[in-house]
């Protein structure tokens, strides 16, 4: 009898600590702990000459903010900036239909222009999903897909040259 007692408390014993750990882990999944989306690391990464790191990504509007830098020993003409989904990006690399470079970015020093070892804010950037523009983006959730430059020489203005790398961004403002 002694025996049957102590497998008894035993087993409730470890029944109560398995209990325990699973409402542990229910309480932290409901609150968004365990979302892999949030796991995402936040990352913007172009080729040289160019740099960034992320600003926001707006739940609301679907627009992101970054610091964009370049170290070329000259200065480049900032056209417009787009960051597109991954599944619009053709074969080639480039995206296919559905989206556009937004030309209406907002500069932290009112010019386009970025001199060689500076950083600038830009702002209003769009981001298009498979479905067109990115808007009502849950708090928390990541964009991850490809950010493109459009950019030129103030020596030659009318060459427009392109540039893109990969970016995930957290939605982390109204």
């Amino acid at each position: 009898m002694k025996k049957l007692q102590a497998a008894m408390e035993y087993l409730m014993t470890y029944g109560w600590a398995i209990l325990i750990i699973a409402l542990a882990l229910g309480v932290l999944y409901s609150l968004g702990v365990l979302n892999p989306g949030r796991l995402k690391p936040v990352m913007c990464m172009l080729p040289a000459p160019f740099s960034c790191q992320i600003q926001t990504l707006s739940s609301s509007t679907g627009k992101l903010t970054i610091s964009l830098a370049q170290g070329s020993g000259s200065t480049y003409i900032i056209n417009g900036i787009a960051c597109v989904d991954n599944s619009l990006l053709g074969t080639t690399g480039i995206p296919t239909n559905g989206w556009s470079i937004a030309s209406n970015l907002a500069f932290s020093t009112n010019t386009n222009s970025l001199a060689s070892g500076t950083m600038v804010t830009v702002s209003n950037i769009a981001c298009y999903g498979p479905n067109g523009p990115v808007t009502n983006l849950v708090m928390g959730t990541s964009f991850g897909g490809t950010l493109i430059i459009n950019y030129a020489l103030p020596s030659s203005p009318n060459t427009p040259l392109y540039t893109s790398g990969s970016i995930n961004a957290q939605v982390n403002t109204p």
